[in-house]
């Protein structure tokens, strides 16, 4: 008897846990994001020797992906950057939401077209369509803020 219901509550909780992370990754609203970097460094804090700015540069706006229309999960940027959503979790409470993601993102001067894993969280206040936080993709560390350009 207890198999069952723990079984039962176990997937509940999952169907629940994947509903509110997809709801976690729209927060934000739809449209192009303007993410803004500061603070990048090599990971272990000693200063950028290129990759970094290479990498991310100051800025970027997502865009909608050429093969991929209205799909929130695939994303490139003005800058050429391919981007995929590989794992999107986060919460909602009391007016304020967090976001713990990772990507794979292929960069326009990788000529190997790598994908390399992006983990980040953020923060931000329900409504306010922005949030900031911080990035590591292994070899590069940094804060960004994220913004929902305005239509």
């Amino acid at each position: 008897m207890k198999a069952p219901l723990f079984a039962t509550i176990s997937i509940l909780a999952l169907a629940i846990a994947s509903t509110s992370a997809l709801a976690v990754s729209q927060r934000l609203g739809p449209g192009n994001k303007t993410i803004t970097f500061s603070e990048v460094s090599r990971t272990d804090g000693t200063p950028d020797d290129g990759t970094c700015a290479s990498r991310y540069g100051e800025s970027f706006t997502t865009i909608n992906h050429p093969d991929s229309t209205d799909n929130a999960l695939k994303r490139s940027t003005d800058k050429g950057h391919d981007i995929l959503v590989t794992s999107i979790g986060g919460s909602v409470s009391g007016g304020i939401f967090s976001i713990v993601n990772e990507y794979e993102i292929i960069f326009p001067d990788d000529d190997t077209n790598t994908p390399v894993e992006v983990k980040l969280a953020a923060t931000g206040m329900v409504g306010s369509q922005e949030a900031s936080g911080v990035f590591s993709d292994g070899v590069c560390r940094g804060s960004f803020h994220i913004a929902v350009e305005s239509n």
